[in-house]
């Protein structure tokens, strides 16, 4: 029995963290990834190396669950620690389809691109630990590493440190072997989250309850103006791409000068830079920037590992009459003021404002600027050093965070922007602006009014009660919305009280929109509603998601990505009777096809549309009531055909199809019947002698890619120790890289029904010979298995050899051409083996 896990507290910001995780329209906008260029790193040593930091780190065994109105961690003792491994000795080429544009026919760089991006997009689901899974992924001789945590268990910081822990454990295994303990690897015990947890839970003074209020008073959220027609590249909610930017040399120069003079730190000066060039793009009075920090004020949280971070409002109004200098003194000032101060959550910071100006400020800012230093920098694994990469994300959680990265070169600027509002030459403009106040700062004196921007900002508008009467949203606040309101809060609501002043809790939240989604059939997504949490504005939400409402002024939803049916796993039918794949005409030839390993009817979707059409076709499919036990499967595939669509004309099967298809004929004969003839496609003889009980993840995931069409694909190594999570989570991104829809869910079901179905034909042992004729046509299958066949069929057995592999002859144009042979095989309908042989 494993041991229960250890529940202790979750901070605030974790608490809000998974509440809107469970809300968000994209469920990775909190995931973290650090891609990391690296050399010569051996996956075993990797893969024992990543297990001993998972169990030195609580944070990498945690997971969260919600207890009534709370959500608290849960900290297992341990957990299978999720690392796969993922090689091509030469590059591939993305497929036609593929997700990256301009990839080359071998481009390393683009491949990456486009499967790191996968990679970091598959969301965690927050109450299974662990809550972080790595890759180690090679392309020819470019190697790289990618480690993905949630938000909720891992801030920058922390990674930061568990990739130094990497290091020595790498190190540790290499030189002494992989029973190294964790106690000769590691000085000391790790500096656990859970008292930051338990502090971060604590009531707040009167102190500090009063100072974000006073601070933020008056105050509007500055962001850029989106572009008129929508982003050059828009797409889904929450769509995001990333640009890196590196400072020129006189830009770090004048930042130090400046920062010299103020007596502050460059991050002053960057923070300053950024409110001059939004103020001289049009956001003027005072307005908010939220700026990301550690909030690691002990020695003792500098060696914490978990999520510590937090978002502030750094409010000021800044004059184009003004010096630069001016905007950075009290840039300083600010940061030092707010330095006791920045362990205070958003929602506490803005909870005794009034309601006017919570709306002003919106559920977060829009802009978001963070300096992480030497975070990332300075990374060695294996002895060699670790350069990080751009991240992967795709996800925007603010119109603009902005990411400052020092190294020995000087200062990177990370960009994660919103898609749907901005272009990618809107955010170069902005870099370029912040370049050119910045390298004006050398210089003390003059006024900010002799510079010149391209950017456009604005405050956030305020007025939601003009809105409400605008758009009818106060009328729509009826008395089931405001019922709705009363039973969560159990207080009298209005139209337009905000939710958080009448002591709403983010927990009730999720019970207040899941009440009204209930009662509504509405989805809402929480992030518009909390800009005015409001009965009107949830009204208004309601209202826009109301069939036949156009909203206007949104951008189009990204179109889906084409699904191939061959990429995901059957909807099995429970039964385990047969199923019609095409009706025809009543008395018309019957064929019928058994599933092969792995897989259900849907691989014989263009063999099917190839035969004529008063042609029946049923199948049979495997509902896992008789277990990894081909002959069972056949005794109940043979009652089935017997009691309910008859005997076909036809019997037949594609792989492991056709070796139950002749066990299926051969207790037919034994029920009394004459079987039908066999059509074995590239099927395997019962003697075949392989033993597929050994099958691995890699054989599978190539199946899978090969089945889908997306063989360039196809890694020369694909190895992980949890292929259900790990392995389904790569072979997920390597498809939709290659442009097609796949879940690691469906596919670690498809996984267990291959491993199944294998176990199924290397335990196969009572075959017998059967007197139909049999036609066996091969494509990857060897002549000598084929000419095998001869014993098993003995009414005569004719072969065919198709120039595909055994994933394509199911395709066209081959498709066709087994349509005909299997019209050939009944000479009682020639005619209809000439419309097949037309239709081919």
């Amino acid at each position: 029995m494993n041991p229960a896990p250890v529940e202790i507290p979750s901070s605030p910001t974790q608490e809000s963290m998974w509440w809107m995780q469970h809300r968000a329209p994209r469920r990775d906008a909190y995931n973290l990834t650090w891609r990391m260029r690296v050399a010569g790193i051996d996956a075993g040593t990797l893969r024992r190396a990543w297990h001993l930091v998972t169990e030195r780190h609580e944070a990498l065994r945690t997971s969260f669950s919600r207890r009534d109105d709370t959500v608290v961690q849960e900290v297992r003792p341990a957990v299978e620690s999720e690392l796969a491994e993922v090689c091509w000795d030469t590059v591939p080429p993305l497929p036609a389809g593929g997700r990256t544009r301009g990839a080359g026919p071998a481009d390393a760089g683009a491949l990456l691109d486009s499967l790191a991006g996968q990679w970091h997009a598959r969301p965690f689901e927050l109450d299974a630990a662990p809550l972080a899974r790595a890759a180690l992924v090679r392309a020819a001789d470019r190697q790289e590493l990618w480690v993905t945590a949630h938000h909720t268990v891992l801030d920058g910081w922390a990674l930061h440190l568990v990739v130094e822990d990497l290091e020595r454990a790498y190190l540790a295994v290499r030189d002494r072997g992989p029973d190294v303990a964790a106690d000769e690897v590691f000085d000391g015990p790790p500096v656990t989250h859970r008292a930051f947890a338990e502090r971060a839970r604590g009531p707040l003074r009167s102190a500090e309850r009063a100072f974000w209020p006073l601070r933020l008073a008056g105050t509007r959220a500055a962001a850029l103006a989106p572009d008129p027609a929508g982003g050059a590249d828009a797409g889904g909610p929450g769509s995001g791409e990333v640009l890196r930017h590196r400072q020129p040399p006189a830009v770090t120069t004048a930042v130090a000068a400046c920062a010299r003079r103020a007596g502050c730190t460059a991050f002053a000066v960057q923070l300053a830079a950024l409110r001059a060039v939004l103020a001289l793009g049009g956001a003027r009075g005072r307005t908010a920037l939220g700026v990301m920090v550690a909030n690691r004020s002990t020695p003792e949280d500098l060696r914490r590992v978990g999520y510590c971070g937090n978002v502030l409002l750094s409010a000021d109004e800044v004059s184009p009459a003004e010096s630069f200098d001016a905007v950075v003194a009290r840039a300083r000032d600010g940061l030092w003021e707010s330095l006791p101060y920045q362990h205070i959550g958003f929602a506490d910071a803005v909870a005794d404002l009034s309601p006017g100006d919570r709306t002003a400020l919106g559920s977060g800012p829009e802009i978001v600027i963070t300096h992480h230093g030497s975070i990332g920098s300075g990374l060695s694994l294996g002895g060699r050093p670790a350069r990080l990469l751009p991240s992967p994300s795709t996800s925007a959680r603010c119109q603009v965070l902005i990411s400052l990265f020092e190294d020995d070169a000087g200062t990177v600027v990370e960009v994660e922007y919103d898609t749907r509002r901005l272009s990618r030459s809107t955010v170069r403009a902005l870099l370029d602006d912040l370049d050119r106040v910045l390298a004006a700062s050398a210089e003390a004196g003059g006024t900010l009014d002799r510079l010149s921007v391209t950017s456009r900002a604005a405050a956030r508008d305020t007025a939601p009660a003009a809105e409400a009467r605008s758009t009818g949203a106060g009328a729509a606040a009826d008395d089931g919305m405001l019922g709705v309101w009363r039973e969560i809060l159990g207080v009298e609501v209005g139209a337009e009280d905000d939710f958080f002043q009448l002591g709403g809790r983010s927990l009730q939240v999720l019970s207040l929109i899941a009440t009204v989604e209930d009662r509504t059939g509405s989805r809402i997504d929480v992030a518009d509603w909390l800009d005015r949490p409001t009965p009107a504005r949830l009204a208004r939400l309601v209202a826009e998601q109301a069939p036949g409402h156009a909203p206007g002024g949104e951008a189009p939803p990204t179109a889906p990505v084409a699904a191939d049916p061959e990429a995901v796993p059957p909807d099995a039918e429970p039964g385990g009777g047969p199923r019609w794949l095409s009706t025809g005409s009543p008395g018309g030839p019957h064929l019928h096809l058994v599933h092969g390993a792995g897989v259900g009817r849907l691989p014989y979707r263009s063999l099917v549309a190839a035969l004529p059409p008063h042609w029946r076709v049923s199948v049979s499919e495997d509902d896992g009531s008789c277990g990894a036990d081909l002959a069972a499967m056949a005794d109940r595939y043979a009652r089935t055909l017997q009691a309910g669509t008859g005997l076909p004309d036809v019997l037949g099967g594609w792989s492991m199809g056709g070796l139950l298809a002749h066990a299926v004929a051969v207790r037919l004969r034994q029920a009394g019947h004459r079987p039908p003839p066999l059509l074995l496609l590239d099927a395997p003889p019962p003697d075949h002698g392989h033993d597929y009980a050994v099958t691995d993840f890699g054989s599978f995931a190539e199946a899978v890619l090969r089945g889908a069409g997306a063989h360039a694909l196809c890694p020369d190594v694909l190895r992980t120790a949890t292929p259900e999570r790990a392995g389904t989570e790569m072979l997920t991104a390597l498809l939709r890289a290659a442009g097609h829809d796949a879940r690691p869910d469906s596919l670690a079901a498809r996984w267990e029904l291959h491993r199944r179905h294998h176990a199924a034909m290397a335990g196969y042992r009572d075959a017998e010979p059967v007197d139909s004729p049999a036609l066996a046509v091969a494509a990857d299958l060897p002549d000598v298995l084929v000419r095998r066949w001869d014993t098993w069929c003995t009414g005569g057995l004719s072969a065919e050899r198709l120039d595909t592999d055994h994933y394509g002859m199911l395709r066209d144009p081959h498709a066709r051409r087994l349509a005909a042979l299997a019209a050939g095989l009944l000479p009682a309908v020639a005619g209809a083996a000439g419309s097949a042989g037309r239709s081919g």
